[in-house]
């Protein structure tokens, strides 16, 4: 077990090491530390220093530290790698992490580049695929059992060509022409790498040595189609407690494998991903992104807000007449808009979530709707007779009590009904919950709130004059 390093601390010395041509002293370093550690004192050096390290290490050990890093940071780090030193590297690599590095590069730099990797034929299958999708993230299957062989010839398998504990995580069985053909370390091809069962290392132990797999393995097994999203197959590990999951077209050929630690950085993906929609910003932005970056992933979205808050100021003037006879008015509306705001973007929260966790779907929309609009009735009636009675203590005017109490209550409804529709709407469409639903529904509360509060003030402005 490599021990954890203070990273800020040892970069500082790395630094120092490569300021002074102690390039071999630096690699040394990094081989002895765990990869995590070494990728991200590599990732924050300066760009010719990451070249001059990666120079000094092996192939296999540059491919280890590299799959320790997302996608777009691999590809800053390798910028400064020849086209065969790339390649060399991307051969160590896992094939899945070989095929996110190849996604972010320029098609014709990606051609070259697989045209000069031996490993090529594990990766390309990875890349007709979308990289959101299971068959984007999956790892090709190496060594699978085959239905026809005994348990004593499974084992000899095993010993010939699992080399790597992760392959034990589970153990596939695909069908078999020839049951005495365990010599190869390929695929079968056709029909006979359709999956039928799994089996345990445990069961494989106790069985007779020779009985035959279809006689001990188990023919009920969880897959995930080649197109599924990442989400959906990291909830299927999630709720299932799976350390791997295999991916099948529509006959159920064995296409790859998708194990727990595939979807480690997929999760922290989708989370950030989700958290920065919420926000109406695009994933690219992160601290210190250059000037222009940040500027073209975050004035869009803004944008879009100044439009929203045009039209609640359009809607405020019509009511410019009532707000100039009771002027107390504008100091009251903010009270309303914002309770709605907060309503709603709880509401849109949890159904986001809960789309994103597939708690819920869109033919539960009735149901999910009577819920939130049952707790909003509740919250705007216990708190717009609070603040009722806050305006009568403080103004002493019952018209004006009546009507800020039943504009909140008003608001907390459509706060209710807009969280819920905003985010089922947008699921419907194929567009993502998180994309824009704070942003419109928290206009909608604005709008909305804002010409209840106003416009049951004008209707009853005779009573608050009088």
């Amino acid at each position: 077990m490599v021990a954890p390093v203070a990273t800020d601390e040892l970069r500082g010395r790395v630094e120092t090491l490569l300021d002074n041509g102690e390039t071999e002293t630096v690699a040394g370093i990094l081989r002895r530390i765990h990869p995590a550690d070494s990728s991200e004192i590599l990732y924050r050096l300066p760009p010719d220093y990451q070249s001059l390290v990666l120079l000094e290490l092996p192939w296999e050990e540059v491919a280890d530290v590299l799959e320790e890093l997302n996608q777009e940071e691999m590809a800053e780090v390798v910028q400064g790698l020849s086209l065969p030193e790339l390649a060399d590297v991307l051969d160590e690599m896992e094939p899945d992490m070989a095929a996110d590095l190849i996604g972010e590069l320029e098609e014709d730099q990606a051609a070259e580049l697989l045209d000069e990797m031996e490993a090529a034929e594990g990766v390309v299958p990875l890349l007709e695929h979308p990289a959101d999708s299971a068959g984007g993230i999956m790892n090709s299957p190496r060594h699978m059992l085959r239905r026809d062989m005994t348990a004593g010839q499974a084992m000899q398998f095993l010993r010939e060509h699992y080399d790597d504990e992760h392959d034990l995580y589970y153990l596939y069985v695909v069908e078999s022409i020839d049951p005495l053909d365990i010599d190869s370390a390929t695929m079968p091809s056709g029909d006979r790498d359709r999956l039928v069962g799994i089996v345990s290392l445990r069961t494989l132990i106790l069985a007779d040595p020779l009985a035959r797999l279809e006689a001990v393995m188990d023919k009920e097994l969880l897959t995930v189609g080649v197109d599924a999203d990442q989400e959906e197959v990291a909830r299927l590990l999630s709720r299932y407690n799976l350390l791997a999951v295999p991916v099948v077209d529509d006959d159920n050929h064995l296409l790859g494998i998708v194990a727990v630690d595939d979807l480690v950085d997929v999760l922290e993906e989708e989370a950030t991903e989700d958290i920065y929609r919420l926000a109406q910003m695009s994933e690219q932005a992160v601290v210190f992104s250059p000037i222009p970056r940040a500027i073209r992933t975050r004035l869009p979205w803004l944008a879009a807000n100044l439009g929203t808050a045009l039209i609640s100021s359009a809607v405020v003037a019509q009511f410019a007449g009532t707000i100039a006879a009771v002027s107390i008015l504008a100091a009251l509306m903010p009270i309303v808009a914002a309770q709605g705001g907060n309503a709603g973007n709880q509401a849109m929260t949890i159904i986001v979530r809960s789309l994103a966790l597939g708690q819920i779907e869109l033919k539960d929309f009735w149901r999910v709707f009577r819920h939130e609009a049952g707790v909003g009735l509740l919250h705007g009636l216990a708190l717009g007779l609070i603040l009722a009675a806050v305006v009568y203590a403080w103004l002493g005017n019952p018209v004006l009590s009546a009507v800020i109490g039943s504009a909140m209550l008003g608001n907390f409804l459509v706060a209710a009904t807009v969280g819920v529709a905003v985010p089922m709407t947008l699921r419907r469409f194929g567009i993502d919950p998180a994309l824009g639903s704070s942003m419109l529904v928290t206009a909608s509360t604005d709008i909305l709130g804002f010409a209840l509060f106003l416009g049951l003030a004008s209707y009853f402005i005779v009573g608050l004059v009088g």
